[in-house]
């Protein structure tokens, strides 16, 4: 747990802040006055005060202001912002000060009084060796609190400060080292510290940032494809132009995705969805090598909005995600382990609660184990595509572009039909193959995802771990001789009732309030053993006599599975390709 820092004077109390100050200090920095007096940015929304909590509690950046008389109401804030600076004598740490206090409190000494303890906090306990005040030659009040606490002017710049409306404005540069501090009435020449004239600064929400002369201030990044850039001294976020656009050095085949993408775009763009100014979140699902990366990546390119990648959470992202001011695609690949433990933080992003701008999310997920509050919410996650085998269009064209030897095409794709899975990477693997002997490899020989089975299995999804016995004593009290759990699930109720549709599987349904999925899953063996994994989870017990194992997984933890049907040889593509 992250230390309060606590510190009194004889009229005042001085904190770092908890989410009990949030309404408080939304007061304060919401105030536009404040704003065009110190250049802190007005904010909007109380999470932006909570990201500010949040970001800075281990920092120790951000102080709030109390009397003691009323010790339950704030009534200022000082923000800190330390900077590495290196010079010739070696690195110097420089904290600036932003500052200010509720309307009511102005003209009565606390602001010294509170810049009085801190500097002493500063330099004792963080160590600084110089302190600076940069405020706006209007702002008379900040400048006397300067003065009276010791500091020296040490310079003017023109127009290179930003005021909180957004207006360029001069800057007035106030310091005081720890040589001065330490040794007052003796004033030292800090020759070692770079004048301020060497930099330009821009106030950002109260945290001073500095920038090189040759920086220009844009509305907006432009287009292109951007990756987030976290400064490593600073801690603060902004983002790296990378590509003008998704490019491709390799023919892009059929991936069996168009209408999904066509309908991604049209529901984007189409006047309903704009006016709701909500979050569109996709999901790309599939193994790898299915195709799914590149879709993603040429949706974007198709949407033409700047990209954002992300590729692992970063301290304040959330934050910085809601607050940029343009519509944006944010592309997360492999979305399940970037944000394993960080789940709360990518719900809260797809919500877009605080949004400045809608954002497009493609997710792409090599298994479905992202958080469960994504999957079945299509106000979060509105569309799911599935990435499985190639498409048959697919198939032939890689083999008629990269074949050296047609003739052997159809034994290429007998070989195929018979695999587990196909994928681009698998295919070429067999054509190299065949174009360096000249014949179509052993399917014994190479490594390939060979599916000599395939099963049915039945998963009684949503069922609650402690109904597993009693579903499964409840289904073989009712079985005929010889009778398989599928064959008894899909068996028509004998009823006088006028619903003659009802099934077995529609009184389990109603029993023990779950649902119930059967499909077929292609495997290597024909049995279901512990620590295989299979429908997205790994098998935690071997089926008994009428089949019922249990699998484990990310998102619905142990799920109650049975076997159905038989197993049989599988084709992928029943034969189409020959």
């Amino acid at each position: 747990m992250t230390q309060k820092i606590e510190l009194a004077t004889e009229r005042l109390l001085i904190t770092t802040p908890d989410e009990s100050h949030v309404k408080d200090l939304y007061t304060l920095m919401s105030d536009d006055e404040t704003a065009r007096l110190t250049g802190f940015r007005t904010l909007t929304d109380p999470s932006e005060v909570e990201g500010r909590i949040r970001r800075d509690s281990t920092r120790h950046h951000l102080f709030t202001i109390f009397t003691r008389e009323v010790p339950e109401r704030a009534i200022g804030v000082v923000g800190i912002t330390p900077e590495r600076i290196a010079t010739q004598q070696g690195e110097v740490t420089d904290c600036h000060f932003c500052y200010f206090l509720r309307r009511d409190a102005r003209g009565r000494g606390y602001m010294t009084e509170a810049v009085e303890v801190l500097k002493a906090y500063l330099f004792t306990e963080r160590r600084a060796d110089v302190l600076t005040i940069s405020l706006f030659p209007h702002n008379d009040a900040s400048r006397r609190v300067a003065v009276k606490c010791g500091f020296t002017f040490a310079g003017l710049e023109r127009e290179c400060g930003v005021t909180g409306r957004g207006e360029l404005a001069d800057l007035e540069h106030y310091k005081l080292t720890r040589e001065d501090y330490l040794n007052p009435g003796k004033k030292t020449t800090p020759s070692h510290f770079p004048q301020a004239e060497k930099q330009k600064w821009i106030n950002d929400g109260g945290i001073l940032y500095p920038i090189p002369g040759c920086a220009t201030l844009l509305s907006a990044p432009g287009s292109g494809v951007f990756r987030i850039h976290e400064d490593r001294h600073m801690k603060r976020l902004g983002l790296e132009k990378v590509a003008d656009s998704f490019t491709f050095d390799f023919k892009v085949y059929d991936l069996d995705c168009e209408q999904v993408m066509e309908r991604i775009i049209s529901t984007w763009t189409s006047d309903l969805f704009t006016r709701s100014n909500k979050n569109l979140g996709v999901i790309f699902n599939g193994l790898k090598g299915t195709g799914k990366t590149i879709a993603a990546k040429l949706l974007s390119n198709r949407i033409g909005l700047p990209v954002i990648l992300i590729s692992h959470p970063l301290e304040g992202l959330l934050e910085f995600v809601q607050s940029l001011c343009f519509e944006a695609v944010i592309l997360i690949d492999e979305a399940e382990k970037t944000f394993q433990e960080e789940r709360e933080v990518l719900l809260k992003m797809i919500d877009g609660v605080y949004n400045s701008r809608r954002k497009l999310y493609i997710l792409t997920t090599n298994k479905l184990s992202v958080d469960e509050n994504l999957l079945g919410r299509p106000g979060r996650i509105r569309y799911i595509k599935e990435f499985t085998n190639l498409s048959v269009r697919a198939v032939n064209d890689v083999i008629q572009d990269n074949l050296a030897d047609l003739s052997l095409r159809d034994e290429v794709l007998r070989l195929v039909d018979m695999l587990e899975i196909s994928t681009i990477d698998i295919l070429k693997a067999i054509i190299d193959e065949c174009n360096i002997t000249g014949r179509v490899p052993s399917d014994s020989v190479m490594n390939l995802p060979k599916a000599k089975y395939k099963l049915r299995i039945i998963t009684f999804e949503d069922l609650d771990d402690r109904n597993h016995q009693e579903l499964k004593a409840w289904i073989k009290e009712r079985l005929a001789v010889g009778e398989g759990v599928e064959d008894w699930l899909l068996k028509r109720v004998d009823t006088d009732e006028e619903d003659r549709t009802r099934r077995n599987m529609d009184l389990l349904k109603e029993r023990f309030d779950c649902s119930v999925d059967i499909r077929t899953q292609y495997v290597a063996s024909p049995s279901i053993y512990i620590g295989q994994n299979i429908r997205y989870g790994t098998v935690t017990a071997a089926p008994d006599w009428l089949g019922f194992f249990t699998v484990e997984n990310d998102w619905d933890g142990v799920e109650l599975c049975c076997l159905g049907g038989s197993h049989h040889t599988p084709s992928l593509y029943r034969g189409d390709l020959c």
